[in-house]
This record gives C-alpha cells, sequence and structure tokens, in this order.
C-alpha cells in the first residue's frame, strides 16, 4: 500500500535540523570525507513537540548498488524494491515504543528514480562523463512521525541494516527537547540513546 508522499516542515523544525548539522560529530576526519561516501549514510532527527522529522541521506550504490538510472529488468526491481522498503519508515527507524509514534508521512527523492528518465537519462549519463563528472547519485529520505507521548522518546534503533547490507554505517545527529547529540552505528550497534549533552 503507497502511503501519502506530503512532506510539510515547520521554520523551528528546519531550524533544528541545522542546529543538528553543527554538533560536532564524534570523528572529525568522518566530516572531512563528505557526505558521498559508499557504505556510509547521515541521518538527522528533530523533534518538535508531537512531531519527530528524520532525514537521511545515502549514496545510491550504498542501497541499490549502482548510481545511474537502472539500465535492466533487475536493476529496475531492485530500484523499485529499495523504495518499497525506505516507504517503510518505521521498519527504517524504530523508535522506541513509549513515546507511541507513528509513521504518517515518507519521501523519497533519488535524481535517476523516476522510470519515466529512460535513454535519456542513459544519454546524459554518457554526456556527463565524457566531460568528467563524477556521476554520484545520493538518495534522501524524509519521515515524519507523530508521538503520544513525545516526552518518552529516548532512542532509536535502525533496522535499515537489514534491509540494505551494503550500508556499513551511518552518522545520526539528533535534536530532541531533552538535548543534542551524535553516534555512529552500525549493523552491530544499531541503537543510539538521546541524552543530554
Amino acid at each position: 500500500m503507497n502511503r501519502i508522499r506530503t512532506y510539510t516542515v515547520s521554520l523551528t523544525a528546519i531550524t533544528m535540523c541545522l542546529a543538528v548539522a553543527s554538533v560536532p560529530a564524534e570523528n572529525t576526519e568522518q566530516r572531512r570525507q563528505g557526505a558521498h561516501v559508499h557504505g556510509m549514510a547521515h541521518m538527522t532527527l528533530a523533534a518538535e513537540g508531537d512531531k519527530v522529522l528524520i532525514e537521511l541521506t545515502s549514496p545510491a550504490a550504498s542501497l541499490i548498488g549502482f548510481e545511474r538510472a537502472p539500465r535492466t529488468d533487475d536493476e529496475r526491481a531492485t530500484l523499485a524494491l529499495a523504495k518499497e522498503n525506505l516507504e517503510a519508515g518505521d521498519a527504517m527507524i524504530r523508535l522506541n515504543i513509549e513515546a507511541g509514534c507513528r509513521l504518517e508521512t515518507a519521501e523519497i527523492d533519488a535524481e535517476f528514480a523516476d522510470a519515466g528518465q529512460g535513454r535519456k537519462a542513459e544519454h546524459a549519463h554518457e554526456h556527463d562523463a565524457d566531460h568528467g563528472e563524477d556521476g554520484h547519485a545520493d538518495f534522501v529520505v524524509r519521515y515524519s512521525f507523530a508521538c503520544d507521548r513525545p516526552e518518552a522518546l529516548g532512542s532509536a534503533a535502525l533496522g535499515i541494516f537489514s534491509g540494505f547490507p551494503a550500508l556499513e554505517r551511518v552518522l545520526f545527529q539528533y535534536v530532541t527537547a531533552e538535548g543534542q547529540g551524535g553516534a555512529e552505528l552500525t549493523p552491530r550497534a544499531p541503537v543510539v540513546t538521546f541524552v543530554p549533552l
């Protein structure tokens, strides 16, 4: 079943997300590597009132194994399955049950995800390659949750590692009513506890 794909953000939430970007990462070398590192994704969480907004940014290669418009039926099927999995935001990131949060919206942006691009996109990719473009493509996924007891929001567990085995780590940053922080999450350590700084 398809979920509604609209996404609205308040000015305060945008400010909170920008504040998250200024939180120092545990390893400054990772921040210098840039956003596009295969096997690594970035996730931010901003909680405001009863809303929790989450944004995931990942290289396409980490999620689907390629960074161009799909060319074969198998690649199109891989892309469709990845989108279907990502739309199930409450399976990709599980907020602690005491907060009573439920997924309201999921929005997926991938530069080549439009099946209508076909040959035109392929030609553009070849043209870009001829001119030295790196051809990197990212997925940006935005989730909005509503929580019955936002004051109980205390942790999150990433289920995304199960569906996307090429993803090795997620640099996670958060802002909640209790404070802000960050962590590096991996398949062996997929849980972050929100603690005030």
